[in-house]
């Protein structure tokens, strides 16, 4: 069964160019730089345990006064009868903004890769986000899907600070602030609710080499040795054990063990990448050569269960810097079980996930973000192959593993996350 997966990664990258936002940034010169790859400490993380926006039924009869309440947007002062609150009237588009950004706080990205312009800041995540800014302290529309998402974004200090338009009443303010020593970049999220401050969640990212220093010279359990951690045979109910209504859980990269064929997609390119000189067949050309080089074959008419999707988001800045957010993922399909239904349900199943984005000019843009895009292939057959020498299964000695297509950047070098 051919496998079609529409990517959360594929994402639109609003910019709007105007002369005025440059003139403004030409007399702050030396703006703070929030610029690099980030990985968050959940260590260094506070936020409480419930957060977001008080309920509707709270709003109204906070903002009512003696009228039992009063209309989302002080609309209205017609409360019900007997001090039994108003209902506030929710539009589909303001559901979805509460929902997503709610969301986003509740569980806020573990990597972020910021790239700084003078005149635009994009800022991309590894929840398949990715959000451009005019720090000129105007308001500007972005979107979430198809809903508009009316933003302001400015300099205070040293700190970026960018409010979402929620919904009447209703703001979520981020607070970007770099630090010097040690190196980390601040995020503060605020709720806020007809002029008052809400829940606040304090995140605390670090340099990816930062991180992983930290973990090392923590815990001695880490991810990289979750592989080896296996014995020579996976793990399973041992011999004369009673059955179990369920099947033993194995270790984590059990899911990459057994894989033989692999196909690649590529996700069509946008006017704007073609533009900067991006080939979805060339992408995909040498992504399929790499897998096949490793030992892995493909389906007649590309349909393998499991397969290497790959999506490329760009747009250009007013300077013509061609900027892309992109993404890899192994993705299979698996059958799947849910409590609220009967029989099994065919799902895709995220495997392996790598993205970032780069920056450049057009000359140079396009074998920086091919060169990303072969890194992280290249990346999914050693982890791969990792996993299946950890249970002792014959590996065919691949040839060297190189980019057929692809010279090195000159410049725009892409940031891996």
């Amino acid at each position: 069964m051919p496998l079609r997966l529409v990517l959360p990664f594929s994402l639109f990258i609003a910019l709007a160019v105007t002369s005025a936002p440059h003139a403004a940034l030409i007399a702050q010169p030396t703006a703070p730089t929030i610029a690099g790859a980030w990985v968050l400490n959940p260590a260094l993380t506070q936020r409480p345990e419930e957060i977001g926006f008080s309920a509707e039924w709270a709003r109204a009869q906070g903002s009512g006064g003696e009228g039992g309440g009063r209309s989302r947007g002080g609309s209205g002062s017609g409360g019900g009868a007997m001090g039994v609150p108003s209902i506030s009237r929710t539009s589909a588009d303001d559901s979805t903004r509460v929902q997503q950004l709610t969301g986003d706080a509740r569980t806020p990205p573990s990597r972020l890769t910021i790239i700084q312009k003078d005149s635009a800041i994009a800022i991309a995540d590894d929840q398949g986000h990715a959000r451009t800014f005019r720090p000129d302290g105007h308001l500007e529309e972005l979107t979430i899907g198809t809903v508009p998402l009316l933003t302001t974004a400015r300099w205070d200090g040293a700190s970026l600070v960018v409010v979402y338009e929620v919904e009447t009443g209703r703001q979520l303010r981020y607070t970007y602030t770099p630090s010097a020593d040690p190196t980390r970049l601040q995020v503060n999220i605020r709720f806020l609710e007809r002029g008052r401050e809400g829940d606040e969640v304090r995140l605390t990212y670090e340099p990816p080499d930062a991180h992983e220093r930290a973990i090392s010279s923590g815990a001695p359990a880490s991810q990289p040795a979750a592989p080896s951690a296996s014995a020579s045979t996976p793990p399973g109910v041992p011999d004369g054990a009673p059955p179990s209504a369920r099947p033993p859980v194995l270790p984590p990269g059990s899911e990459l063990r057994g894989l033989t064929t692999i196909g690649t997609v590529v996700e069509d390119l946008s006017a704007q990448g073609k533009a900067c000189g991006l080939d979805q067949e060339k992408i995909k050309t040498s992504i399929a050569r790499i897998l096949a080089d490793a030992g892995f074959k493909t389906e007649r008419f590309g349909n393998e269960d499991t397969s290497v999707f790959l999506s490329v988001v760009t747009s250009r800045l007013p300077d013509g810097t061609c900027v892309s957010r992109y993404d890899a993922s192994l993705v299979t399909q698996a059958d799947a079980t849910f409590p609220y239904l009967k029989g099994l349900v065919a799902v895709p199943v995220q495997l392996l996930h790598e993205g970032g984005m780069a920056g450049g000019s057009p000359a140079s843009h396009a074998s920086a973000v091919m060169d990303a895009l072969v890194k992280s292939a290249n990346h999914f057959v050693s982890q791969i192959r990792a996993a299946n020498k950890s249970v002792g299964t014959r590996w065919r000695p691949p040839p060297t593993i190189v980019s057929h297509l692809i010279s090195a950047p000159a410049a725009g070098n892409p940031v891996l996350v």
